[in-house]
């Protein structure tokens, strides 16, 4: 997968390892005896445990459009769950900048203009005109989140049922953690992960 961009609704794992550090680890802290590879683990098990059922997460995929039988085709990576937008370069070639943004048309039989694609669903291809030949093509989409990389991007809802999971799981793996305060936060846990999939379930991210 290629980078990721955030926007304003969405927090790259990474920034959520951090912020956890900060935040939870060290001394006077709720956990004063972690370290990052610990974290690092907890998080990606968490952003596991949430991915299918509640977070969805941005990435970009950008490709040089190559032309097949006269059209222009894309096969969507198969973590892809909406497509957010999908950005060409003005010209052809290597290196040059997605900026024009595209749209979507639909059709029997019907062949995409030059800044138009048509998208079969059930195959996940994407159809383009076949002037798009040898040109940029930035791809953005929403990935259901089955994935480890620290550059994936979280949607911000789920960012505090992120740090209440992380808290839980690293303190369930200690031995003097008080049966007390293990249960206070497994119920903050699931509290806020309920909260995080009721408000995710209303926000449309591609719009």
């Amino acid at each position: 997968m290629a980078d990721t961009t955030l926007t304003n609704a969405f927090i790259s794992l990474n920034d959520i390892i951090n912020n956890f550090i900060i935040s939870y680890t060290g001394p006077g802290k709720l956990i004063p005896d972690s370290n990052r590879t610990e974290v690092v683990f907890h998080a990606r098990r968490c952003l596991q445990e949430f991915a299918y059922e509640t977070l969805k997460s941005q990435f970009h995929d950008e490709f040089l459009a190559a032309t097949i039988e006269s059209l222009t085709t894309y096969t969507q990576p198969v973590d892809n769950v909406a497509i957010i937008s999908i950005k060409r370069a003005a010209a052809s070639g290597a290196g040059a900048v997605p900026t024009i943004l595209m749209k979507e048309v639909s059709g029997t039989d019907i062949v995409p203009g030059n800044n138009e694609y048509v998208v079969d669903y059930s195959a996940k291809i994407i159809t383009f005109n076949n002037s798009l030949n040898n040109t940029e093509v930035l791809y953005t989409y929403l990935s259901n989140a089955l994935t480890t990389d620290e550059s994936a991007a979280i949607p911000k809802l789920a960012e505090e049922a992120l740090y209440a999971c992380m808290v839980y799981a690293i303190l369930a793996n200690r031995e003097n953690t008080n049966p007390g305060v293990l249960q206070r936060l497994l119920i903050e846990k699931i509290d806020k992960l309920e909260r995080s999939k009721s408000r995710l379930i209303f926000t449309n991210f591609s719009s």
